[in-house]
């Protein structure tokens, strides 16, 4: 595997195909491993505030919880470490970090930007192969969203983007963008869940399709622009609003 396929690979591994997370007698259901159904439901009791910054993460209570082993549980704790949403500390174990509104803001900021960019290359040099993958992604997303799989839309919108990606032909920009997009992946996720936002994702998504498709990189990057910088505006203004402990400095 090169590294210009890890993205792609976080991408299946963080939306897992037709799956949803739910504890039926301990255990998560469907074809959702084990580390990602513990990885989710942390994410879910972060984002509702069940789960407050400073709280310690117990593994063993995890484990118990869903009825698995540690291992699964440390590689969700790995994940979850390297998005920011949990802190490891030397000799003290891990705890819920403190969610800071400035770093989130500058973080969708610059992914903003970066995915414009992207959007922008990729108008004028994404090839045939990729212009079909783009559409596919697209099109399999619209059902996903009809049947109401969340799970799956998530993961083709991941794909989507990172089809985009790819088709700028940069190394150094899918790097670079690639990088930031997995520390934003639980957030957009979570956004994603909000009233009609899921609906005005696949339109935008549409729009920056048919951009890129007539090769008008300054529409496309516009749109893109646009579109990921709407993504942290909803979140932050859930998370305000939603009563989650957040610094502002």
């Amino acid at each position: 595997m090169t590294d210009l396929d890890t993205g792609l690979t976080h991408a299946e591994r963080d939306f897992p195909s037709s799956a949803s997370v739910s504890e039926t007698n301990g255990k998560p259901q469907g074809r959702i491993t084990h580390a990602s159904a513990v990885r989710m439901a942390i994410e879910g009791d972060i984002f509702t505030g069940r789960l407050l910054p400073g709280t310690p993460i117990d593994e063993d209570a995890l484990a118990e919880r869903f009825g698995v082993s540690r291992t699964p549980v440390r590689e969700a704790m790995l994940q979850l470490i390297q998005s920011g949403l949990i802190e490891k500390r030397a000799r003290r174990g891990a705890i819920v970090a403190r969610l800071h509104l400035p770093r989130l803001i500058h973080m969708f900021e610059t992914i903003s930007e970066l995915e414009a960019l992207c959007a922008r290359f990729a108008a004028t040099r994404i090839r045939p192969e990729e212009r079909k993958q783009l559409i596919e992604a697209h099109e399999q997303a619209a059902v996903a969203l009809e049947r109401g799989d969340e799970a799956e839309y998530a993961r083709l919108g991941r794909r989507f983007h990172h089809t985009i990606m790819r088709a700028t032909h940069n190394s150094v920009l899918i790097e670079t963008t690639d990088k930031l997009a997995l520390h934003t992946l639980p957030y957009r996720r979570f956004q994603l869940r909000q009233p009609a936002r899921s609906d005005a994702n696949q339109i935008d998504h549409g729009r920056i399709l048919e951009a890129i498709l007539e090769g008008n990189g300054t529409l496309a990057a516009e749109i893109m622009r646009r579109h990921v910088t709407v993504q942290g505006d909803v979140l932050a203004e859930y998370m305000a609003i939603g009563g989650i402990s957040l610094d502002t400095e």
